[in-house]
Formats: C-alpha cells, structure tokens, sequence
C-alpha cells in the first residue's frame, strides 16, 4: 500500500525563496517550475504541487520581494525622528536604495514590470506603492504622499538605470521642490 503524501515542513517557502534567487540572478524570463525545482533542490513535482502555473509562482515571489521592501521601509520611517528633514532622510534613503540594496531594487523593479503583461499580479506590485504613500502620509497629507511616492518611485527607477551612481543631491533637490523646502 502507498505511503500517504507527506507534508515537508516550509517547502513552499523554500520553492519560493528559489523563484526569487532565480529571477534575481537571471531575470524573470529564467523562471520555470523546473528552474525554481532545481534552485531549491526539490522534486519538480513539488512546484507544481504549490504553485499551479507560473503566475501563483510569480506571485508568491512579488509578494515576498514587497514584504521585504515593505518592512526596509518600515523600518526607515521608525528610525526617522520626528521632527527630521523629510527630503534629507528620503534622499539618503534613496542612495541606501541605489547603492547597498541595489540588487534588491533591481529585482522589485523587475518583477513589478511583470504585472504589465499579468494582471494577476497587479495588486501584488502595487503593495509596495500603497506602502509608500502610508508611510509618507504620517508626514504630508494625503494627496502630497500621493504625489511623493511617485517622485520617489522615478527618482528610483532613473536612479537604477542610470550609468552614474547618484548622489544624495540628485535625489533632495527635487524633493524639496516638490514639498517647498
């Protein structure tokens, strides 16, 4: 008689920890079940067994990548006192971004374009926006955190894809533009 399926304790954790070294190192076109399989050192019928299609996968890894994000920023805005200057700390944040976890960066960038193509992860990739603007709303209202988290997302994104590494003046001069500093 066959032995009943045994459950292997955070194998789903694993597969997606794997999807997610995979897309960091050779983009998300690389990922597959059996490269995700592979990376994790699991049966590719565990993937499967997970993940029913490539876009659960897909989305299991965007979600991760925003949690983490999230919680860097999180834990940037507790360190923040009160009384800082905004457009001094989001800049220094942004070169913290650009330069110590820049392939962190990259990788939430890469796979938030992949919601352009998939909508199923649409809601996945926005978390990080919604996040943002949270977070600046402790500090303008509403509509400025709106137009902030914009700002910052393309001062990112140019800062990423430029060849110069930027400094903490490309990043604070239109931030204080943007909140009349």
């Amino acid at each position: 008689m066959a032995e009943p399926r045994r459950r292997v304790p955070h194998r789903r954790e694993k597969i997606v920890e794997a999807a997610v070294e995979v897309i960091r190192e050779t983009g998300p076109a690389s990922l597959t079940h059996r490269a995700a399989a592979a990376r994790a050192g699991v049966p590719l019928g565990s993937t499967t067994y997970y993940f029913a299609d490539l876009d659960e996968l897909f989305e299991a890894a965007v979600r991760t990548v925003a949690e983490r994000n999230v919680a860097r920023l999180r834990a940037w805005a507790r360190s923040l006192p009160e009384r800082a200057d905004l457009c001094a700390g989001l800049a220094d944040f942004l070169v913290l971004l650009t330069t110590e976890h820049r392939q962190t960066s990259v990788l939430a960038y890469e796979l938030y374009g992949i919601a352009l193509r998939r909508p199923a992860l649409r809601a996945a990739s926005t978390s990080w926006d919604d996040m943002l603007s949270k977070v600046f709303a402790l500090r303008v209202d509403a509509i400025t955190a709106r137009a902030l988290t914009v700002m910052f997302e393309g001062l990112l994104h140019q800062a990423l894809v430029s060849p110069r590494a930027p400094d903490r003046a490309d990043f604070e001069e239109p931030l204080r533009r943007l909140l009349g500093d």
